[in-house]
């Protein structure tokens, strides 16, 4: 089994390429030794040999009982697969054949009465679960370090009760976005989460993360639209009610939002929806000459108070550059042009707007952007850069396999941050990024709030031919430490996994780590839930 087809982005028919002038500008800015370009596997390497399955017979048997022989796998792709998420270095060595870290059986129950029977197994045979729902995770969260079962949750799909009256639905947590938004679109609704990865994440998997999709800045992140959920612990089951709003002591159910399987499986959401008009929605974009006026035309945009865009992003002057640089515009009229008018390169800055709803409100904030803008400077690009990136939204992402086949390393980091910490934070940490040789920092804002907003890094540069796991994650490591140092938490919307756990005391304190691994005892005395350093828990 080659070890594309373990790691691979989306659709394993899909495989994304780059247009020749893209290619030409990549071999410029990141030269990659040819020798080391040649030999660096695509994924056409056969997987190594696994650890053996630690799992006895005789819990073997009782999987079987509860889920049917057909939903029981052993075999090394299976755990491979499920043992890895999207993380860098796990790709990275997934092309050598290397998958570290692997549970010991896959186990994918039908519903919810199955996952309690499998959890009560695992529980009493002090056996690790994790759960699983698409494997996009980018923060090592389904690494196995002491084995165990990992829950496949695909086969909870269903769309349980879709609810007009109320402006909410209720689903499986196994349910893929596509599916959802299909559902709702076909009803005049929407549910507002689009993740980068919407096409290969469920809506557990939203929650477990504590996500926030493309258009959060209108429709929120999924802690703003969750309303209710239904989660399986070792200690029993929890369920909540879809209020729209109570006061009864703490909301317990959002005790698992961003517990990524370490409290237990979430196996139900009611979520709200929204009205689905995209014909109303109101577009635009504008270039700045610098990326101080854009922040400042979207700070006070999300102070003003009288609306706010559902999608709100600002390219920083190293992203507009290289985006104009790969869409083939360098050099262009329309670049020339704005040079003249004194849009320089490396020094303008993007921004894209979309505002959805009634189409007068939708045209009156988009207005009383444009005067905004205008006023810090800006210059109003129309509708087609927006179009234009909504058109690679989802696609983008298979980019990275096809960047890493030519040799270029790639990742991301986000963080959020308020206003007043936001220019220095991004100078910084831009700044250590860039103090590696060959290396390009782009840098944007997606998520935007009255009190600040998030940055988002990506980061790329040319492969070491020795020792490229060791370097990339001392760099990594540093990239972290100077985004906290400079008052930026240590996640937006990625989540901590095992990535960031090291990190965790820094962020909540002692007594904050001290409540988290409290409930982490109340839900999972015998500690089965995802183990081995998970969100800094032992």
């Amino acid at each position: 089994m080659q070890t594309r087809t373990i790691y691979k982005w989306g659709s394993p028919d899909v495989e994304e390429k780059l247009p020749e002038h893209t290619l030409k500008f990549l071999e410029k800015q990141f030269p990659v030794d040819k020798e080391f370009k040649t030999s660096l596997p695509k994924g056409e390497l056969p997987l190594k040999s696994l650890k053996k399955s630690k799992i006895s017979t005789a819990t073997l048997t009782k999987l079987k009982q509860i889920v049917g022989k057909d939903y029981v796998s052993l075999d090394d792709t299976s755990r491979a697969r499920h043992s890895i998420g999207k993380f860098y270095t796990e790709i990275y060595k997934a092309r050598f054949g290397e998958v570290n870290d692997v549970v010991d059986v896959v186990v994918s129950p039908k519903n919810e009465q199955e996952v309690i029977e499998i959890i009560a197994v695992a529980n009493a045979g002090k056996i690790p679960v994790i759960p699983y729902g698409a494997g996009s995770t980018v923060t090592k969260a389904l690494q196995a370090p002491k084995g165990g079962i990992s829950l496949d949750l695909s086969r909870l799909n269903r769309i349980i009760e879709f609810n007009a009256i109320d402006s909410t639905v209720t689903v499986e947590a196994g349910v893929y976005g596509p599916v959802l938004e299909k559902h709702l679109n076909e009803r005049g609704y929407t549910s507002g989460h689009f993740p980068q990865s919407f096409e290969f994440s469920t809506v557990g998997g939203w929650i477990a993360a504590k996500g926030a999709g493309q258009a959060s800045t209108g429709y929120g992140k999924i802690e703003d639209i969750l309303l209710s959920l239904t989660a399986i612990t070792p200690s029993g089951k929890f369920e909540s009610k879809a209020y729209p709003a109570a006061s009864i002591g703490p909301d317990l159910f959002r005790l698992f939002l961003g517990t990524e399987g370490s409290f237990g499986v979430i196996t139900k959401a009611t979520l709200k929806i929204r009205k689905y008009h995209p014909e109303n929605s109101a577009k635009g974009s504008f270039i700045f000459k610098n990326f101080e006026k854009a922040v400042e035309t979207m700070r006070d945009v999300m102070q003003a108070g009288f609306g706010k865009p559902h999608f709100f992003r600002i390219q920083d002057p190293e992203e507009t550059d290289i985006s104009f640089q790969m869409s083939g515009l360098h050099g262009g009229k329309e670049d020339l042009f704005l040079r003249f008018i004194g849009y320089k390169p490396m020094e303008r800055s993007l921004m894209h707007i979309i505002v959805d709803g009634d189409p007068a409100y939708a045209k009156e904030v988009l207005k009383k952007i444009k005067k905004i803008a205008k006023r810090n400077g800006g210059f109003s690009t129309g509708e087609s850069p927006v179009n234009k990136w909504l058109h690679q939204r989802y696609s983008s992402a298979y980019l990275r396999d096809y960047l890493m086949d030519e040799g270029i390393r790639i990742d991301t980091l986000e963080t959020a941050v308020s206003w007043s910490n936001l220019h220095g934070l991004w100078e910084k940490t831009r700044a250590y990024i860039k103090s590696h040789e060959n290396t390009s920092c782009m840098v944007h804002i997606s998520h935007a709030y009255e009190n600040g907003a998030n940055l988002y890094f990506i980061f790329l540069s040319p492969m070491g031919k020795k020792n490229e796991v060791t370097d990339f994650v001392k760099f990594h490591k540093g990239i972290i430490d100077s985004i906290h140092k400079h008052g930026g938490s240590l996640s937006h919307h990625h989540g901590i996994g095992r990535m960031l756990s090291p990190w965790m005391e820094q962020e909540v304190g002692k007594e904050g780590l001290r409540i988290l691994s409290s409930l982490k005892k109340t839900f999972d005395p015998k500690g089965i839930m995802n183990p081995g350093g998970l969100l800094g828990l032992k």
